[in-house]
């Protein structure tokens, strides 16, 4: 059973003590190191048993799982394993919706899975049997097959990484023999603080959200706050126990990251409220799927949330986000290198 370990605290003095031509490639570079390490330590503890099979990541949105995913494969391949990947977002099934008190559609439930499929695929892939796994295309919102190229085949002694929030539930994990199972949980830990905490993990993670949805999903700051208590509702559902199942924790936590990730964020936030004020704010695009027909599901609950994060983040020094190294986790979000 994972525990939530070396839990990173940061102070804004020290944010803004670390800056300058000579300290802040020092700071940036220890905090990028202090992940990496981390990370492979887990890795090669996981790889260090030769009979583990499927390692299975999980954690909360914006976590840092597919960075995670990407240097766990690497580590494979340098050292001479085979092996494949298993995206559960490829998985999801067009089924009905359910809905949370105030309107938002579930997107984070296991149930918008198809578990079934998940976990045959991965019970033949294990008996060495050559696999065409689904790809889900979430601009037609249908799930597409892929050329036999394709296909993946792993014989007797690869290993399959199967990444996803809900990759160590039991529907999934608990279909393969535990001894042949690894299971990792990642998440960032850590505070940042001044006279009182200012940011927390899960506010690190809204941050890390808020940047993400404005460049990827083309969505406004203020839907991304205003779809954030469902993201949350969920998390409470399987937070604990995934946290539970897994064998080993990861912090994805850098302590210059909100030197980054704050200013993106502000600037997204201020885009929202200027355009409530002058009316062209339109429509949450995680409502589109809502009974309630909806624009937002709680219009004011989420700019008050809003302003709140505008007055703490205002108070976060800035650094440029070239600052951010090319292989660095927080590219998963911000998008620049």
């Amino acid at each position: 059973m994972a525990q939530l370990t070396n839990k990173i605290e940061i102070s804004l003095e020290e944010l803004e003590e670390s800056l300058g031509v000579s300290k802040l490639p020092s700071f940036v570079n220890s905090s990028e190191m202090e992940f990496f390490e981390g990370a492979k330590k887990v890795a090669s503890e996981a790889l260090s048993n030769k009979n583990k099979r499927v390692i299975f990541i999980s954690g909360p949105t914006s976590s840092g799982k597919t960075t995670f995913t990407s240097i766990l494969s690497k580590q494979l391949v340098e050292s001479g394993i085979k092996a494949a990947y298993l995206s559960l977002d490829d998985y999801y099934a067009v089924k009905e919706l359910t809905f949370d008190s105030e309107g938002r559609p579930d997107y984070e439930t296991k149930d918008t899975l198809n578990l079934d499929q998940v976990a045959i695929d991965i019970n033949l892939i294990l008996k060495g049997q050559s696999v065409i796994t689904p790809r889900f295309n979430f601009q037609t919102r249908m799930s597409e097959m892929r050329d036999l190229s394709e296909a993946i085949c792993l014989g007797n002694d690869g290993i399959l990484i199967v990444e996803g929030l809900h990759g160590i539930a039991n529907e999934i994990s608990g279909t393969v023999p535990s001894e042949l199972c690894t299971k990792i949980f990642i998440a960032p830990y850590g505070d940042v603080f001044a006279d009182n905490r200012v940011f927390d993990g899960d506010e690190i993670r809204l941050l890390r959200r808020i940047v993400r949805d404005s460049r990827h999903r083309n969505a406004k700051a203020l839907s991304t706050v205003d779809y954030w208590p469902m993201i949350e509702k969920s998390e409470e559902a399987y937070y604990n126990d995934y946290l539970k199942r897994a064998d080993y924790h990861i912090n994805s936590f850098l302590k210059y990251e909100v030197l980054v990730t704050a200013p993106l964020a502000l600037h997204e936030i201020n885009l929202s409220l200027q355009m409530v004020d002058n009316g062209t704010i339109g429509s949450n695009i995680f409502m589109e799927k809502s009974y309630t027909k909806k624009p937002f599901a709680n219009l004011s609950a989420a700019l008050n949330r809003c302003q709140k994060l505008k007055v703490k983040l205002e108070r976060i020094p800035v650094i440029d986000p070239s600052r951010v190294p090319a292989n660095s986790i927080l590219n998963e979000f911000i998008g620049i290198n």
